[in-house]
């Protein structure tokens, strides 16, 4: 819960910070640096809660301590933005004239600067004290009913080639970025149309499938509490349903996988299906349903694209869509599911883990969760990658534009 930085290069020093420390089970990290080059190196990579700096530090480790290279840190927290701030700073010093000499500094900040001394357990209790405070206040902030939204809008793709690629050619100003001990790399950014912006976050899971999307959707909600949770790409169709490139949105959305295995008489499997389905959200299908009689959206953007397309006008279907295990290349097996789906659209291996995590994970939750995903092929055997990049793009661009004309993201009535 909490993280702790201590700067200092007497150890008798440290190994009694440590011991308080290690006293409070809380503490999830305890991180110390003996010089001031070391410290900025920590705190370049690191966001610590808690700051303990020493004043009299050496530059590097076999140079004189100094006090000045202490304040100089200090300043330096301020001024350098490569250095993540600490969100507290207590000065800890053994030395009377330099509390007196450098009090001021510290308080000009709001930061506190005590006096050690091994024989006395003062400075034990002031740090204790600041630490307790840290931990009641990060649990405030854990607290559901205080956590607010961060960001309009996250889009999460199961690919990044072609899928994540399209959202990020999308005009949004795009910030790569990676939090700490997480090595999935974020976009942010604003789709701006007027004076209407939308603060967006996107990423792409490391392969295909609804664990690795289901954990990505959670680390987005977790990490960003998006209002709006939405995953673009491509996915497999039905003959007869759509045409290539045309948009698929999840009105219904099951995993094909769920239910029981059984024996006939004569020792053959049969699967008798058992699908848990999450719906889409009734005013997000509304707006589709006014979409898709508005034909502006979908000209235009096939119009853009200057790749192979094919002859079809591009349209938007709404239905069930659902999600299996693997990759589908089998006429037969998409002729089952459907016949146990009789309105299906589509099947990809991801939605319903995205709709699931949604909607299950911790509040608050995103407002509403939806997926939409264009026809790259319809699963069987003349199944290629001819029309994966306009698929993908046209999924990302009917995004897009139904975010800024179409979504609304003012109202948290649902935390």
């Amino acid at each position: 819960m909490i993280n702790i930085l201590v700067t200092d290069d007497n150890q008798n020093k440290l190994s009694n910070i440590r011991k308080l420390i290690d006293l409070i089970p809380e503490i999830d990290s305890f991180d110390t640096a003996t010089n001031v080059i070391s410290a900025k190196r920590l705190m370049s990579t690191n966001h610590y809660d808690l700051l303990i700096l020493d004043l009299a530090l050496p530059l590097r480790d076999g140079e004189d301590p100094l006090p000045e290279n202490g304040i100089n840190l200090l300043d330096d927290i301020n001024k350098i933005n490569r250095i993540i701030k600490p969100y507290h700073i207590i000065g800890l010093s053994e030395f009377g004239d330099f509390i007196d000499q450098f009090r001021l500094k510290f308080e000009d900040d709001l930061w506190a600067l005590i006096k050690y001394d091994a024989s006395s357990t003062q400075w034990e209790k002031l740090i204790k004290k600041k630490i307790e405070y840290l931990i009641l206040s990060k649990r405030s902030l854990q607290n559901p009913k205080v956590i607010s939204y961060e960001y309009d809008l996250a889009i999460l793709t199961a690919l990044r080639h072609n899928e994540l690629e399209a959202i990020l050619n999308l005009p949004a100003q795009w910030e790569s970025f990676k939090l700490n001990n997480d090595a999935t790399e974020y976009f942010k950014g604003k789709f701006i149309e007027g004076e209407k912006a939308i603060t967006v976050i996107a990423a792409s899971a490391p392969q295909m499938g609804m664990v690795a999307s289901s954990v990505l959707a959670n680390k987005l909600i977790t990490n960003f509490r998006p209002k709006h949770l939405v995953m673009t790409g491509i996915a497999g169709g039905v003959k007869g349903v759509g045409n290539f490139g045309d948009i698929l949105v999840t009105e219904i959305s099951y995993d094909s996988g769920s239910g029981k295995i059984k024996s006939d008489s004569d020792n053959n499997a049969i699967f008798e299906p058992d699908y848990k389905s999450i719906e889409l959200d009734v005013d997000i299908k509304e707006s589709v349903l006014s979409c898709k009689t508005n034909r502006n959206y979908l000209d235009e953007i096939k119009r853009n694209w200057a790749g192979n397309k094919p002859e079809s006008e591009l349209n938007i279907h709404i239905g069930p869509l659902a999600s299996g295990a693997g990759v589908i290349q089998n006429k037969k097996i998409i002729d089952e599911i459907k016949g146990h789906s009789r309105k299906l659209i589509g099947i990809d291996m991801e939605t319903y883990g995205v709709f699931y995590t949604a909607k299950n994970c911790s509040k608050p939750r995103p407002l509403t969760v939806s997926s939409f995903k264009s026809l790259s092929d319809y699963g069987d055997q003349d199944k290629n990658d001819d029309y994966q990049k306009f698929a993908a793009y046209t999924s990302a661009n009917y995004l897009y534009k139904f975010a800024l004309n179409n979504m609304n993201f003012e109202d948290t009535s649902s935390i």
